[in-house]
């Protein structure tokens, strides 16, 4: 928040004028003394706050959520105006609560209060009521609280306003018999306890941790570590301050304390204290967990009171995770997207001539059909590049002529798409800008000049061959620019073919470089959604009623689910499974273990009854949707002589694996089906090599021109610049949806395509969706999607698209607004409410031991699925014992696979990204696998997964600081579609600060419900999960993950927080 701006004179010798501006910083109370208060902000280091040179509205506690009012130094490089913060001048509470309610607990240190709302708890000595009123149980009261990260919600007064008929008092055992009641003593709110009393992170709503009846325990709680099974001793002192004697009756150790263990005395020794007089107890410590983590002791005195201390241990936290980056100077990711989009709209001003470099392979003069341009509209480049706030932006979109709110209808249908995708494109510059260097050199390699450029092939957005480079002259504005186009992206590198000339002229200057994406995957995008409409019309992309057909193919399932050729209507309706019937012959199943949903939806898809219309196959994880889709492509080769078969997928390792899965069937032959391939593929020699016969390139030339090239094959079978006249002359073409828009500027007959399986549609744009459908028409198409709408959409990165109708799947657009697609059970009660004839939904799943599916299962599908494994194999058994000894898990029996290692840890950014990785959970991963290494695992049966790059890498560089070879780590979607025996996730968040930043963002795992989805279902039989329990607990998905964890004894690693311990048989979501 901006309230206005003053000039400033330094007092320097020379005069130096700078501007400030008052800004408001949302921070958290981290520690305080008596002269100053350290506060915890969104975008720097803590800042301290001298008490005499700021206002405060209320005495803050640890914890506190605060507003903190700063006057900033403006800094002309940051679109805000945010500097570096010179004065606090104000510091108030994030919210103040004021409310009515009725006090329901009592203890010698405060007591809690039920509100309508809620519970707010209060300490005596911080009431700030001058002692005038000490709350009784049952008092009607009115009070203010605030909100804090330990204890909720905590009253920062309370007034009386009906005192109750009858105090209940709370009880209270002297020392000694027959002494006069008396209240211990309470510090000043104004004198805080000393350093070494103080427990920050003590539970709300107890005195257990106030010192009583003149009883003090002193020591050093605070233990810091840098690695696990490190030791260290601490003394605790108890000292008798009061004029009585006081007896030690017992200490109690934590019951499942691995890291805390008493040297002296024993336990259970009992002590007299007379006045003035101490004992001291011996522990030594040793780290056994990384992160942060607590083990209280307990020790009970003679009258029936109590007093704990925790040791607060921190491991592991020192390190960032980097050797070249300094977290303390993180930039926000706010400030450098701005920044990058002032860059963008720059660069799109000052357009220059250039010298084209040379491309993967050229671009024809002469094609069948044209794609368009599909400029980006000036207007919308201007006004999202150029717009200093997203509420601007936003507000423009919902406003003509974009209405970009507007409910997705036949009208706006290509008008709303379009402009989604110029967004997503506008924020590709934008994002392409973090690439850009003002000085480099390039370093001649083979043919190419590499510009190196570290970690480029894990940055995201992608680079990927086919994108440009510009290089222009440091010493000359004037002169033209080159372009270079990627050919490959390697490690820490990019190669590079300027034009001829370029490459033989170069002699070691330094060149500016802006960095471009190729065009050409989002003008096939635009021109799909142009080409559908029109072939298929809208009423195919918004169906509204059933025009029925007549049976492709006349198959029934007979009752031993044999899939049974009828040679009429009547056939069908009279069918018996009868196998000497002369009018009807059996087909046979390519796959023996298909189930009875599978071949349900095999059957449908072939009788065909609805189409052209969309057919949808979905299901859950490891349900079998693609086996199938190869089932399905099978049988249509086999029992449909006039098919042709389009195969498409959202990414390359979805076709690749249906090719080889066709392949493996040795039903069909090379010639009969081929993989389509983009030259970026070749480049980067991605394509497996059992796989290269299967395999080619494209030359989309008109084959009538002189241009047009000849086939090559290379020595592993692979065929470079296939022609137009023979492409989609096989039974079956597979590729990715995008790759299929080479195809459409082609010239086919009419009718070419028969039939179009798109699977894993759920992850694909409807746009994607659109290009292989663009390749069929009404009269014999049809069309299969399969895919799961509880797992990850699509991909856009447009800040400006989210929550919005055109980031949705055409699939789960067709089950959530069809009625046609609808779930009616009264219709259609033996198929779960779904209409047979649109619809199957697979139900058995095929991946997960039992006790990890019924987490999902019930989570997200309401316990619809069907384990196919209905107990665990021997193997299974095994692998859970082993999990159980690496953990220390405490459960009995070692059957149950979901394991929750808590780990409070710190998440840190490094500079410039907005990337997060936490330390401490990536020292944990590492020790887990090590030991899964010793007792035999290879890395092929374990997969790591976490939603940050920044996490993926401080991982990778663990397992190379210890010389180990890292099992695949990856984020959600990188295992999409994938499943590992064991699977570890790190959910790397544990800042409350900015915890309800990550909810409206949808960041990380938290909140985000398919991402969750996917990434608990990739287990076969183990599930360990590594995170925060403390943050992770607010979300209800992740609660309930935990609360499953503790019921079944599998959770191990830092204490809970009280409010998970409300979780289990009378739990509940917090």
């Amino acid at each position: 928040q901006e309230r206005g701006t003053v000039e400033e004179k330094s007092e320097e010798k020379e005069a130096v004028y700078y501007k400030r501006t008052e800004r408001v910083e949302p921070g958290k109370v981290l520690a305080k003394t008596q002269n100053t208060i350290t506060v915890e902000i969104n975008t720097d280091e803590p800042i301290e706050v001298e008490r005499d040179k700021a206002r405060i509205t209320f005495s803050p506690e640890d914890g506190d959520f605060v507003t903190l009012t700063c006057v900033v130094q403006i800094d002309s490089e940051y679109v805000d105006l945010r500097g570096e913060v010179l004065e606090v001048t104000v510091i108030e509470p994030s919210r103040l609560i004021p409310g009515r309610g009725t006090v329901t607990l009592v203890t010698d240190g405060g007591g809690e209060i039920q509100a309508v709302d809620d519970f707010y708890s209060f300490e005596m000595a911080l009431l700030g009521n001058n002692g005038t009123y000490r709350p009784q149980i049952g008092d009607k009261v009115q009070f203010e609280a605030v909100e804090n990260e330990f204890f909720g919600k905590r009253c920062i007064s309370v007034k009386l306003l009906q005192q109750a008929t009858q105090h209940k008092q709370p009880q209270q055992h002297p020392p000694q018999q027959n002494q006069p009641q008396q209240l211990p003593p309470q510090p000043s709110p104004q004198q805080p306890l000393p350093q070494h009393q103080r427990q920050p992170n003590r539970p709300s709503g107890t005195d257990l941790y106030e010192d009583k009846f003149g009883i003090r325990i002193i020591g050093e709680f605070d233990v810091t570590f840098s690695n696990v099974q490190e030791s260290v001793e601490r003394v605790v002192t108890i000292r008798n301050e009061s004029d009585k004697r006081h007896k030690i009756m017992r200490l109690f150790l934590p019951r499942t304390t691995t890291q805390l263990r008493l040297l002296e005395p024993q336990a259970h020794s009992q002590t007299f204290l007379f006045p003035n007089e101490t004992a001291q107890y011996r522990f030594e410590i040793t780290s056994n967990l990384y992160g942060r983590s607590r083990e209280t002791c307990t020790w009970n005195f003679g009258g029936g009171f109590k007093i704990a201390r925790s040791f607060n241990i921190r491991t592991g936290e020192d390190g960032d995770g980097t050797s070249e980056q300094n977290p303390s100077q993180a930039v926000s990711a706010r400030e450098s997207y701005f920044k990058r989009k002032l860059a963008a709209l720059n660069q799109s001003r000052s357009r220059k001539r250039y010298i084209g470099g040379r491309r993967l392979c050229k671009t024809p003069n002469f094609v069948a059909h044209k794609i368009g341009v599909y400029e980006v509209p000036k207007d919308l480049f201007e006004l999202v590049a150029g717009s200093e706030t997203d509420e601007i932006v936003q507000e423009q979109l919902s406003a003509p002529p974009y209405r970009f709110d507007e409910p997705l209808t036949c009208g706006n249908y290509r008008h709303l798409f379009h402009t989604a995708l110029f967004l997503e494109e506008i924020n590709q510059h934008i994002q392409f800008r973090k690439y850009d260097q003002e000085r480099v050199q390039f370093v001649p390699q083979d043919k190419y000049l590499a510009l190196l450029m570290a970690g480029i092939s894990e940055s995201r957005p992608s680079v990927i061959p086919g994108d440009m480079v510009y290089a222009s002259a440091t010493w000359r504005d004037d002169a033209a620019e080159f372009q270079g186009i990627i050919h490959k992206v390697l490690a820490d590198r990019v190669l590079l073919l300027f034009d001829n000339l370029f490459h033989q002229s170069y002699n070691g200057e330094s060149y500016r470089v802006h960095f471009e994406f190729g065009r050409g995957q989002q003008r096939k995008l635009h021109h799909a959604l142009d080409t559908v409409p029109k072939t298929l019309g809208m009423e195919y992309l918004f169906p509204e009623r059933i025009i029925p057909n007549e049976p492709l193919m006349n198959v029934v399932l007979n009752e031993r689910e044999e899939m049974v050729l009828c040679n009429s209507k009547e056939d069908i309706d009279n069918n018996d499974g009868n196998d000497g019937d002369d009018k009807e012959r059996k087909l046979p199943w390519y796959n023996q273990r298909l189930n009875l949903y599978q071949k349900r939806a095999i059957v449908n898809v072939l009788r065909g009854e609805v189409r052209p219309l969309p057919y949808v196959i979905f299901g859950p994880p490891g349900s079998g949707k693609t086996l199938t889709s190869i089932e399905l492509t099978l049988q249509l080769i086999a029992n449909v002589p006039q098919s042709r078969v389009v195969v498409a997928t959202p990414s390359n390792s979805a076709a690749y694996l249906i090719t080889e899965r066709l392949a493996q069937s040795g039903l069909l032959k090379p010639g009969e089906f081929v993989r389509l391939v983009s030259m970026s593929q070749v480049e980067q020699e991605n394509i497996p090599p059992a796989l290269a016969p299967y395999c080619a390139t494209v030359s989309i030339g008109d084959t009538h021109c002189a241009e047009s090239e000849e086939i090559l094959v290379t020595e592993n079978g692979m065929r470079m610049k296939l022609q137009a006249k023979h492409i989609g002359r096989n039974r079956v073409t597979i590729s990715t949806c995008s790759a299929f828009g080479t195809l459409m500027q082609l010239r086919f007959p009419p009718n070419h395509f028969t039939h179009v399986i798109i699977d894993e549609a759920g992850q694909c744009l409807e746009a994607e969706t659109l290009i292989p459908l663009s390749l069929i028409n009404q009269t014999v198409g049809s069309v299969v999607l399969l895919g799961d709408p509880q797992q990850l959409g699509p991909v856009q990165l447009s800040r400006y698209t989210e929550d919005r109708c055109v980031r949705v799947s055409m699939l789960e657009r067709l089950l959530t607004t069809s009625r046609l697609y609808a779930v009616d059970r009264d219709r259609f009660p033996d198929s779960f409410g779904y209409d047979p004839r649109f619809i199957t939904q697979l139900r058995v799943n095929y991946r997960s031991i039992p006790s990890i599916l019924s987490v999902y299962n019930e989570m997200f599908y309401d316990g619809m699925l069907l384990p196919n494994q209905l107990e665990n194999t021997a193997d299974d058994v095994k692998l859970l014992g082993i999990m159980h000894r690496i953990l220390e898990v405490k459960r009995e029996t070692p059957d149950y696979g979901l394991f929750f290692f808590g780990v409070d840890g710190t998440n840190k950014q490094a500079p410039d990204s907005p990337s997060w990785f936490n330390n401490a959970e990536a020292c944990t991963v590492l020790r887990v696998v090590q030991k899964l290494f010793l007792k035999g695992y290879e890395m092929q049966d374990i997969g790591i997964i976490t939603p940050y790059l920044m996490q993926i890498r401080t991982i990778r560089r663990l397992f190379d600081i210890a010389s180990l070879d890292a099992p695949k780590i990856g984020t959600v979607e990188d295992f999409q579609g994938q499943e590992r025996r064991i699977i570890i996730l790190s959910t790397v968040r544990s800042s409350s600060a900015l915890l309800q930043h990550d909810i409206r963002g949808m960041l990380g795992f938290v909140a985000n419900k398919k991402r969750i989805n996917v990434a608990i279902s990739r287990a076969k039989a183990a599930l360990l999960i590594v995170g925060n329990p403390r943050l992770l607990g607010r979300d209800p998905s992740w609660q309930e993950i935990i609360d499953r964890a503790l019921n079944n004894n599998t959770y191990v690693g830092c204490t809970l927080p009280p409010r998970n311990h409300r979780g289990g048989a009378d739990g509940g979501n917090i």
